[in-house]
């Protein structure tokens, strides 16, 4: 019996040491590798739990911008980078993409929250039209302010002696990446000169970078572009391959313009590139847009930063130097989010009332 209690006795001394080492592993900070103490991490809801949610917490918006090679490429990142120095609780990643259409369908579907598009391209998502005809009418996108003013450019190689886009028929022509506004543009501008785009040449929907490539080893025969002016692909171009440059005429404006009033002629001086004489296209505005849910406050800081970093934007890329506050709401035609409008208006300007719909 006196064995049996000493067993007890002893079993019952262990299970107390047990219990009051656990509680003391639970309570004691952690050491780190240097040796100093750190806090460990405790479970939501505990009476020790460090605050969930900091008040000055940066919160992650992502941006589409266009693919490798193209002016949204690298602009959208000079813009990330310049606009998040004067962010305070935000932080902008710029991601590359399909450019305009994609940009769009992305912010509708929530993956991003701010996109560069050509006002041309959302106005046709707006409407449901040409590349939005098969998903229809898309409206959960806001306007923020004009980029930059972007210019469509087809260029083909000199052996092609194309000077019109009708000397392109039967040739391999980039016509713009799959989901980029260039590529809707692309099909304006043959349907414009009488051509059928899937019959009458042989489209390549590459990329710009890959088409500037393709172009320079002879792959493909001309390459259409919506791209600043200067275009740094196009004079990368001219370093290795002798270039034709295709101009769009006057009546073929005059279609385009019918269909898309937003489009304007602009013609592109002898000596932009390694042309001997002017040739003319199409232009049209390249807008920073937005998700509509976004709160005002969060596109009022955005849009007052695009402002702020316009020059150091500019220096980081050419087309920065069309950002303007007095140009900023040139050719939009969508809806303005209303935390922009009210930047705006605090600089003095007037907001079409018909661009204020929320």
């Amino acid at each position: 019996m006196k064995k049996i209690k000493k067993i007890l006795s002893i079993t019952l001394a262990m299970i107390l040491i047990f219990t009051a080492t656990a509680c003391s592993s639970k309570t004691e900070p952690a050491a780190s590798a240097d040796g100093k103490e750190t806090q460990q991490e405790q479970p939501a809801g505990s009476e020790t739990a460090q605050p969930a949610a900091p008040s000055g917490k940066t919160v992650a918006l992502i941006m589409g911008s266009g693919s490798s090679g193209g002016t949204y490429f690298a602009l959208g990142g000079a813009m990330a980078s310049a606009m998040n120095k004067r962010l305070e609780g935000l932080s902008l990643d710029s991601q590359a993409s399909g450019a305009s259409v994609e940009n769009i369908n992305m912010m509708d579907i929530g993956e991003f929250d701010l996109g560069i598009a050509m006002n041309a391209t959302a106005d046709d998502a707006w409407n449901g039209r040409n590349a939005f005809a098969d998903t229809g009418e898309i409206k959960s996108f806001r306007a923020i302010g004009v980029v930059y003013h972007e210019v469509y450019q087809i260029v083909a190689n000199a052996s092609t002696n194309a000077k019109s886009v009708t000397d392109l028929k039967g040739l391999k022509v980039a016509i713009g990446p799959t989901g980029s506004g260039t590529a809707g543009t692309s099909d304006l501008v043959f349907k414009a000169a009488g051509l059928d785009i899937n019959k009458d040449i042989q489209p390549q929907q590459d990329g710009f970078g890959d088409a500037a490539v393709k172009m320079q080893d002879g792959h493909i025969d001309a390459s259409c572009a919506v791209l600043n002016v200067p275009a740094s692909s196009i004079v990368e171009m001219t370093t290795s391959t002798e270039l034709s440059y295709v101009s769009v005429s006057d009546e073929e404006i005059a279609k385009i313009q019918a269909e898309a009033p937003y489009f304007e002629k602009m013609v592109i001086p002898a000596g932009t590139y390694s042309n001997t004489e002017d040739f003319q296209t199409i232009t049209c505005q390249a807008v920073l847009y937005c998700r509509s849910d976004l709160d005002d406050d969060t596109v009022y800081n955005i849009t007052k930063a695009f402002y702020e970093s316009a020059e150091e934007i500019a220096a980081a890329h050419p087309a920065g130097k069309d950002i303007s506050l007095e140009g900023g709401l040139s050719g939009i035609t969508t809806a303005v989010h209303p935390g922009a409008a009210r930047y705006y208006e605090e600089k003095g300007m007037t907001v079409d009332p018909g661009l204020l719909i929320d």
